[in-house]
């Protein structure tokens, strides 16, 4: 599983960013890695079936997420974290209409076999890549009741290239571009495999032109979202709303659009409204 280092300022950002997107229901998963194999242990939903998951939990008022994370571990399958490894990246889901964020983090354990010795928790060790199913606990076809993916684990290396190749598809056209800033900076939607996978087209480099060039498809993605198949929160749905509407001329009611927005979110539709004017600051 790919990871960056986990630093102070990264766990400030995720934390920041998730709260200026209108997400303020947070959650840390363990993915406990020994001998090139990914700990999950098993949970009974609410149809009484056997799930198997990654260690997660809520995080809880005035815990970090590495308090959360290390009280997680410890409580739930008895094990203590020798070294928090790297941050792999976060999944969002629908629960009873809330949105709750998901922060996977890679961590080493003192004694991972401990598990083994433990008569009262199911567990196994899996060679399968880690997904948002691996999360939510639905490896074995039972997801949870309640619980709505909204997308796949998004880990930051693939957002980044896609922002670059984003940039690079709306190059000199200003309001464009101006759309494209918006989505970059406001975080959440690159970071959500539904709406990368379904709205995303990326062109492949070649030899005579060999850079990665992306657009979106502004109309199909806000009729998804019209629809209701973007779950989404009131912060992330009006930025889409007025960035499709930069991109694409798209109606949008703008007094209904920003009167819940927070000063970040407000911030960025302003200099992207700046800059689409051609006010580049």
């Amino acid at each position: 599983m790919s990871h960056v280092v986990v630093t102070d300022h990264l766990l400030h950002e995720l934390v920041t960013g998730s709260h200026a997107e209108g997400t303020t229901c947070l959650a840390v998963a363990a993915a406990i890695e020994h001998d090139d194999r990914t700990l999950l242990i098993s949970m009974i939903d609410d149809d009484f079936e056997t799930v198997w998951q990654l260690p997660s939990d809520l995080v809880l008022p005035g815990e970090t997420l590495l308090q959360g994370l290390v009280r997680m571990v410890n409580i739930t399958i008895g094990l203590g974290i020798a070294d928090v490894t790297g941050y792999a990246g976060h999944h969002d889901r629908l629960a009873e209409g809330e949105v709750i964020r998901t922060f996977v983090f890679t961590v080493a354990v003192d004694d991972p076999e401990r598990i083994c010795r433990w008569a009262n928790i199911g567990h196994r060790w899996t060679s399968e890549p880690i997904t948002a199913c691996s999360i939510l606990g639905d490896i074995e076809g039972h997801p949870k009741r309640g619980a709505t993916p909204l997308g796949r684990l998004i880990g930051p290396t693939t957002s980044h290239q896609l922002s670059a190749a984003l940039r690079a598809g709306a190059n000199g056209l200003l309001c464009a571009e101006a759309a494209v800033e918006l989505l970059v900076k406001q975080y959440s939607w690159l970071n959500r495999h539904d709406f990368v996978s379904a709205f995303i087209h990326r062109l492949d480099p070649t030899d005579q032109d060999p850079t990665d060039i992306a657009s979106v498809d502004w109309v199909e993605a806000l009729t998804a979202l019209d629809d209701g198949r973007l779950p989404c929160s009131s912060g992330e749905r009006q930025l889409l709303q007025i960035a499709g509407s930069l991109a694409e001329g798209i109606p949008v009611d703008l007094r209904g659009a920003i009167t819940s927005l927070d000063s970040t979110n407000t911030g960025l539709v302003a200099r992207a409204v700046c800059h689409a004017a051609g006010h580049r600051q």
